[in-house]
């Protein structure tokens, strides 16, 4: 949503201009074709949306109950919330793999 904002902000920029009054331009060397390319530079981006976006989160959060502190409602498709491991089911207790064999023991050699 961020980037959304920000490209709609940024979209219609002037072009930059050097001391001289003509356009800024600058080559750009792509590793894909392995040739260069020109561009034109635009004028350096405001974030003049950014105090208003910082307020209105404020403003969201001070109507919010609970403190920062605690933890936020977890959505329930969650991948966290459908299983506690990677295997997706209930893991052995850890005394019984540590009877099974281990990559780290040295075999007896015969």
């Amino acid at each position: 949503m961020l980037a959304a904002i920000d490209h709609n902000m940024h979209l219609l920029r002037k072009l930059a201009l050097k001391n001289e009054g003509g356009q800024r331009d600058h080559r750009k060397y792509s590793k894909r074709t392995q040739k260069f390319h020109a561009e034109i530079v635009r004028e350096e981006k405001t974030y003049s949306y950014f105090p208003f976006l910082i307020s209105k989160m404020l403003q969201r959060r001070c109507q919010m109950e609970g403190s920062f502190y605690l933890p936020s409602d977890r959505n329930e498709f969650d991948p966290k919330q459908i299983a506690l491991t990677l295997g997706m089911k209930a893991p052995p207790p850890t005394e019984e793999l540590m009877k099974g064999p281990s990559r780290f023991m040295k075999k007896a050699k015969s």
